[in-house]
């Protein structure tokens, strides 16, 4: 158990984020053993706003672990030889990848990002 200076006593996450290149610490147990935790995009064609509608805080903090991990070591497909790439791809709601489960019927979300 992490003692209270690493953890927001609020909903039990660690304030401290660490990513390694390997990305072991991507796809904690909560979210890979809970069908609970997802995430749901959607877009709304009339005034171009884009939803990331997270079920739960820990489906939201591991999508942001997936993207610092991307934004630090950059390991998605390159665009171009530009910039990269992450993306998000709904499925059933088994399936975890980077740590995120997308609900099936979703929005795809894609992150692009330029090597400068």
């Amino acid at each position: 158990m992490k003692s209270n200076k690493e953890m927001n006593s609020k909903n039990h996450l660690p304030n401290t984020v660490t990513v390694t290149p390997g990305g072991d610490e991507l796809g904690s147990s909560e979210v890979v053993g809970g069908k609970h935790h997802f995430l749901s995009a959607s877009v709304d064609v009339g005034n171009k706003d884009v939803c990331l509608n997270f079920s739960t805080r820990r489906a939201m903090y591991d999508f942001a672990r997936s993207l610092l991990h991307e934004a630090v070591y950059g390991n998605g497909g390159m665009v171009d030889g530009k910039g990269g790439l992450k993306e998000f791809l709904p499925s059933n709601e088994e399936r975890v990848v980077d740590g995120v489960r997308v609900k099936e019927g979703s929005s795809r979300v894609f992150i692009f990002y330029n090597e400068g």
